[in-house]
């Protein structure tokens, strides 16, 4: 075994680039002469730790010369800036942007959020529900504030990168948590920002009554047994409200204060927190985003086996079953039919509300990386970094 143990530190494989060492927070490799499609075209490369906000002037100012910063509204108006075209493409700086492969959300644990002692029952789906339908209603204005186009509102809990996910072209595509407790729509053509919000409270009140809760003069004066008039929900906003879903919070906490529902919004600047919680199953609500699989297998997440399943505590044998049917065929057609009903499911027992599909942003110096030798049509599934040996300099 003398061999084995002489190589278990010293990464082995046949990439177009080998390690040589790690120092300084700067990873040093140097071109596999080797490699299968040909030596590297640059000789040296060097992967850089940096902070995101260093990322864009790094590149403008020479320290770097790729980078992948978060693609905000700001950011991206940043690196428009830089060029002598105000495009984000331009003399100065190259960006690709791709849909990242994920999404953001707002969890919500059954087990805590419910109504009595069943936290699959119609009551505890509807306080659900009540809360969901409130924070459903400010997605499109924050997120568009936010990201600009760097980002877009989604319905269904699966990333836009998938070819499961529902598309506004279906027949039975519908907007998350857009019907009130009747099935009635809740937004009409033409509606105006305030309207729709206040079209949302008071949908959302007919939750909250058809949950258990006293309503009286527009106003919950009582909870139902198991069931409380207050709420926490962990965002890791850096304590500074530094996330896209701050503001959807902030607007929804604000909103159900004014019928007497306290959201109480914890902005964490220790994400281990949030983590530790999700973990043990102590929180309530939450602010994440998942990181998706090429295939839509959901079995890691939703069912009752998988290792997220206590995130959300569905624990369906209904939904169980549903995973396991879709997963079972190989028919691409099928398959998404089935994954839609499972995706209907978990909407309707509103544990999960979709919020955005963001983009992934990586910026090149024009000046000095050769942009002819980088990977053209770019996507979420291939990007620079399959042809990187192919990468020059000026």
């Amino acid at each position: 075994m003398s061999g084995v143990r002489a190589k278990t530190t010293k990464p082995l494989g046949a990439g177009p680039y080998v390690f040589e060492k790690y120092e300084n927070k700067i990873v040093y490799m140097t071109a596999n002469e080797h490699y299968y499609k040909g030596a590297p075209a640059t000789k040296n490369l060097q992967w850089k730790v940096t902070s995101n906000p260093d990322k864009e002037p790094g590149v403008v100012q020479g320290t770097i010369d790729i980078a992948d910063p978060s693609a905000s509204k700001s950011a991206l108006e940043q690196i428009a800036g830089e060029n002598s075209n105000n495009e984000i493409t331009g003399d100065k700086l190259s960006t690709v942007l791709t849909d990242y492969r994920g999404y953001g959300y707002i969890g919500i644990n059954s087990e805590n959020v419910k109504v009595g002692d069943d936290h699959a029952s119609e009551q505890s789906k509807d306080l659900r529900k009540a809360i969901a339908t409130v924070i459903s209603a400010y997605r499109d204005v924050v997120i568009d504030s936010y990201y600009g186009e760097a980002a877009s509102v989604i319905n269904y809990p699966i990333s836009n990168t998938s070819w499961a996910a529902p598309q506004a072209s279906d027949p039975d595509y519908a907007v998350a948590f857009s019907k009130d407790v009747e099935g009635n729509d809740i937004y009409t053509e033409g509606m105006s920002d305030d309207e729709k919000y206040a079209a949302a409270l008071q949908a959302a009140l007919g939750y909250f009554e058809a949950a258990g809760y006293t309503v009286e003069d527009g106003k919950l004066t009582a909870a139902p047994e198991g069931a409380k008039l207050s709420y926490e929900i962990y965002i890791g906003g850096a304590g500074q409200g530094d996330h896209p879903s701050f503001g959807i919070l902030t607007a929804a906490s604000e909103a159900l204060g004014s019928i007497g529902f306290d959201l109480v919004i914890n902005d964490l600047s220790d994400t281990s927190i949030l983590w530790s919680a999700l973990d043990a199953g102590t929180a309530e609500l939450w602010c994440a985003a998942w990181q998706t699989t090429i295939d839509p297998d959901m079995f890691q997440i939703y069912h009752s086996q998988g290792g997220d399943a206590g995130k959300y505590s569905i624990y369906s044998e209904t939904l169980d079953a549903m995973v396991e049917d879709a997963a079972a065929t190989t028919n691409q057609a099928v398959r998404k039919a089935l994954y839609k009903e499972c995706l209907d499911f978990i909407v309707d027992f509103a544990v999960e509300i979709p919020i955005y599909q963001r983009q992934d942003c990586t910026i090149y110096s024009t000046e000095r990386v050769n942009m002819d030798s980088v990977t053209k049509d770019q996507t979420t599934f291939y990007t620079y970094l399959n042809e990187i040996e192919k990468i020059a300099m000026n």
